[in-house]
């Protein structure tokens, strides 16, 4: 399969698969064999699951051929990433590792705070008043010529709250200078293919959560193990005094102890 030439291996992405993890998938029988299932291709074991390999890629070209087809004309790599989350009923171990699967909020948490930390915010792990769902909440003092910054962060474990939130245009976004909200590959996966089973929709949209994040004014953040990757950037706001006085009532409450800027961060993520 051509993945491309003259990529970032790091940077690009498929159904929000880092491509670097993507190349490796076909190597491993276990995807090999579900996703041929997922396919209804002819079964096969030992030296003929290179054959199966090579049917798989037969398949996803002509689904990418075929005009009738909700991969038509879709770059190869994102068809293979997104059929392989699509065959996690299937396969469920080789999908959660690919896309980084958690099942709890506290598998986000910790590097996310990380995340902040590297960026000097003091944050505390809790709601503040007017902020909807948003749990994370960074604050960074103005320095010398610097101007005092407010990030908050939605951590999201399901397809479908992130879906629903989407969907929202105000809340949380209006009372920080940059909000976010922050999931794993899985779930930024889950809610593309929930948005591709809309009966309107007739063609797979890789960049169908773009619009929806750029209408909140929210950027997005997946956490991938110990690693946070900023992969699309949040509009820029400018709260006015009041809010900012508030939340730094919420920083410095009584509740969960915030998190002091210059902690050490978790290490980054290896591939695996």
């Amino acid at each position: 399969m051509n993945f491309g030439f003259f990529v970032d291996p790091d940077t690009t992405r498929h159904c929000y698969v880092r491509l670097r993890r993507l190349k490796k998938i076909l190597d491993d029988p276990r995807a090999v064999d579900g996703l041929a299932d997922e396919l209804e291709l002819p079964a096969a074991t030992g030296e003929s699951r290179r054959h199966r390999k090579a049917a798989i890629e037969r398949r996803i070209e002509a689904l990418r051929g075929d005009k009738q087809s909700l991969w038509y004309e879709v770059p190869a790599p994102e068809v293979l990433a997104a059929l392989v989350f699509g065959a996690r009923k299937r396969m469920p171990e080789v999908v959660d590792e690919l896309f980084s699967a958690v099942d709890r909020p506290e598998g986000l948490t910790a590097p996310l705070v990380g995340w902040l930390n590297l960026g000097s915010f003091v944050t505390r792990v809790s709601a503040a008043p007017g902020t909807g769902r948003a749990n994370l909440i960074g604050y960074r003092g103005g320095q010398f010529m610097a101007k005092s910054r407010i990030v908050t962060i939605e951590p999201m474990i399901d397809a479908d709250e992130l879906d629903r939130a989407l969907d929202e245009r105000e809340g949380a976004r209006s009372s920080a200078h940059a909000s976010y909200v922050a999931c794993t590959p899985a779930v930024a996966a889950g809610t593309l293919w929930a948005r591709m089973h809309r009966p309107s929709v007739r063609h797979w949209d890789a960049d169908a959560l773009a619009g929806p994040l750029k209408a909140s004014g929210r950027g997005l953040l997946l956490v991938e193990g110990d690693a946070v990757a900023q992969v699309t950037a949040p509009l820029e706001r400018k709260p006015d005094n009041a809010t900012v006085a508030e939340l730094l009532k919420v920083l410095q409450s009584t509740g969960t102890p915030p998190t002091p800027a210059g902690s050490a961060p978790p290490a980054p993520a290896k591939d695996r």
